[in-house]
C-alpha cells in the first residue's frame, strides 16, 4: 500500500503541475498538490519508517480514503457526463452561451472557444435561432466575456442581429438569470451551451431557477484536462447542493 500511495501522490503532483502551466485563472491545481502531498507523503513515510500498528493504521486509513474518493468521483463523473450525450432538438428559439475566461487581447480561452464553436455549429444549422452570449469581466480579463464572445461569433459569420450580449454576470446562476431576462418570449425554447463537464450542473441550476423549455447543448473539452474539470465539478456540485442553487 505504501508504493500505491507514493505512485498516486506523484501522479497527482505531476498532473497538478500540468494544470498550473495552463494559467487557467484559478488556483484549483493546488488541490492536486494537496492530494499528492497527502498520498505521496503517507506512502513515503510508510516505506521509510519501521512497520508498526500506528504506521499500518495511518497507511490503511489513507489508502481506504483514496480508493473511496476515486470511486465516488468516478460515479459522480459518469452522472455528469451522461448529460452531454443527449441530443437537443432543432430550431430552438434561443441559445444561451455561458461565458468563460477571456485572455489578452480579448481572445477566448480554450474552454470558451469550444463553447463558441458548438454555438456556431448549431446557429449555422438552424438559421432562425438567436443567441445570448453571457459573461461579465473578471479581474484578470481585458474585456467582458459577453463582448468577446459576440465579436468571435460575428467573425465566424453569425449576423450581429442574431446576437444578444449580456455582460454583467459573474456566476453561472447570474448567467442564466440575466440571459433569460433578455428573452421576452415566456414560451421560448432555449438551449444552454457549455462544455460537456459543466452541462449537468448548468441544467440543474436552470431547473432550480424555474427556466422552462430548456435543453443542453454540449461543447467539447480537452481530454487531458477532463479529470481536473470533473473533480472541480464534483466539488462544485456538493457546494451548490449545500447552497441550494441546484
Amino acid at each position: 500500500m505504501g508504493v500505491f500511495l507514493l505512485v498516486v501522490g506523484i501522479i497527482c503532483i505531476v498532473y497538478g503541475a500540468t494544470i498550473m502551466l495552463t494559467w487557467s485563472g484559478t488556483a484549483f491545481f493546488l488541490v492536486w498538490y494537496v492530494l499528492g502531498i497527502i498520498c505521496g507523503g503517507t506512502g513515503a513515510l510508510a516505506l521509510a519508517l519501521p512497520d508498526s500498528n500506528v504506521v499500518r493504521g495511518i497507511r490503511t486509513a489513507v489508502c481506504c480514503l483514496t480508493i473511496c474518493g476515486i470511486a465516488v468521483v468516478s460515479i459522480m463523473s459518469a452522472v455528469i457526463m451522461r448529460e452531454a450525450y443527449r441530443t437537443p432538438p432543432r430550431d430552438l428559439d434561443y441559445l444561451i452561451v455561458l461565458g468563460a475566461q477571456v485572455r489578452l487581447p480579448g481572445k477566448p480561452s480554450e474552454v470558451l472557444w469550444y463553447r463558441l464553436a458548438a454555438a456556431q455549429d448549431y446557429l449555422d444549422e438552424n438559421p432562425r435561432t438567436r443567441v445570448v452570449v453571457s459573461g461579465g469581466q473578471g479581474p484578470n480579463e481585458p474585456c467582458p466575456e459577453g463582448e468577446a464572445m459576440a465579436r468571435w461569433l460575428e467573425r465566424a459569420g453569425v449576423d450581429a442581429d442574431r446576437i444578444i450580449v449580456e455582460s454583467a454576470s459573474k456566476t453561472t446562476v447570474e448567467n442564466l438569470q440575466n440571459s433569460r431576462a433578455l428573452i421576452d418570449d415566456d414560451d421560448a425554447r432555449i438551449g444552454i451551451v457549455t462544455n460537456n463537464f459543466h452541462l449537468f450542473r448548468a441544467m440543474r441550476m436552470a431547473e432550480r431557477l424555474g427556466i422552462e423549455h430548456v435543453w443542453g447543448i454540449p461543447a467539447h473539452s480537452t481530454p487531458w484536462y477532463l479529470p481536473n474539470n470533473l473533480l472541480r465539478e464534483c466539488l462544485a456540485l456538493v457546494k451548490a447542493a449545500l447552497g441550494g442553487t441546484i
